[in-house]
């Protein structure tokens, strides 16, 4: 507490009285206000997904980036006012015991955002901020409720890969029956890879974006064989009808005839649905035969003609010729 004392013996005059009367009030709101700086406040700090409480005595007097020439000094307290010195008509605004805004004459002093407050409170705790960790705070504002979040970001690169399916690919293949299909290749799955950046908050993940994306292995088709031949209707022959067909010669291949027999000159392959086995007929350019025997590929109407060697049988080769059924 300080006094103002007049000389012994006189009275302030009254206009003097005013005036010590009001420098005493200045005095007196000067230590309410050091007393009040001192006072130890909460503030609530989060980061890393824990809080804890802090207490502060700081003077949270604004923006560093204002004036700092300018101090006021009470015994052995020296108060810093950023911008301006103490006088008449100067007004604080508080939060709590804290205060945030100063004014003279309806002009602000100072900033209302103390953010260098914010940066020194975390580094007395020991609390580092990365590149691009963000802080949220409402210290300087009317809520008594105080608290700092610091949000840690992280950008990272994520690769991710994931299995291409094998292509199907389709072929007809005139040696299958209509209907039929076959497995030529089984086929491969392929692998993409994608290429992300994610950006996490708190180890959340807020947001991701596609870079790039390409095929680091490529694919084996399956392939699938199936009958493309469509063979026409066919209705038996009858004894003394008349059949336009494409005769094929062949020789001996160590096998029997499908009847079970061996093959010699004057056995004929045919499509039993034509020709049914046992026919006796007469082949142009080749002479009287019997049908004995089928094949894989002779459908409709197509015959083949058994020979004695296979210099003969290319010799024939592939021809059209007429066929008279003799009977059976």
């Amino acid at each position: 507490m300080f006094k103002m004392l007049p000389p012994s013996g006189q009275r302030p005059a009254p206009g003097r009285r005013k005036l010590l009367l009001a420098l005493a009030c200045l005095l007196l709101g000067l230590q309410s206000l050091l007393l009040a700086g001192w006072t130890s406040n909460r503030v609530d700090i989060f980061t890393d997904g824990s809080a804890r409480q802090v207490a502060t005595g700081q003077w949270y007097l604004g923006d560093s980036r204002g004036p700092t020439g300018s101090q006021v000094r009470i015994g052995d307290w020296v108060l810093p006012l950023p911008g301006a010195w103490f006088w008449p008509g100067l007004k604080l605004t508080m939060a709590g015991v804290v205060p945030v805004a100063a004014e003279i004459a309806g002009q602000p002093l100072w900033s209302q955002v103390p953010l260098p407050v914010v940066a020194g409170i975390l580094a007395q705790e020991g609390i580092t901020l990365g590149p691009e960790d963000r802080v949220d705070s409402n210290l300087g504002s009317n809520d008594p409720y105080q608290y700092i979040r610091v949000i840690r970001v992280e950008n990272t690169i994520e690769l991710h890969q994931e299995a291409v399916p094998p292509p199907l690919v389709r072929r007809p293949d005139r040696t299958l029956q209509p209907g039929k299909e076959k497995v030529v290749q089984e086929g491969r799955p392929g692998v993409r890879y994608y290429k992300y950046q994610v950006k996490k908050e708190n180890g959340v993940e807020v947001e991701r974006q596609l870079l790039d994306t390409w095929i680091e292995v490529q694919p084996q088709p399956r392939i699938v064989a199936y009958g493309s031949r469509a063979y026409p209707a066919v209705t038996a022959a009858r004894a003394g009808d008349t059949l336009k067909v494409i005769a094929t010669a062949y020789t001996h291949t160590g096998n029997r005839t499908a009847t079970g027999i061996w093959p010699y000159r004057g056995i004929v392959a045919v499509d039993p649905r034509v020709i049914p086995l046992g026919t006796r007929l007469y082949v142009e350019g080749y002479g009287y035969a019997v049908a004995q025997d089928t094949g894989g590929l002779i459908k409709g109407n197509r015959i083949d003609i058994f020979v004695d060697s296979e210099a003969e049988a290319i010799q024939w080769g592939r021809r059209p010729v007429t066929v008279r059924i003799l009977g059976y």
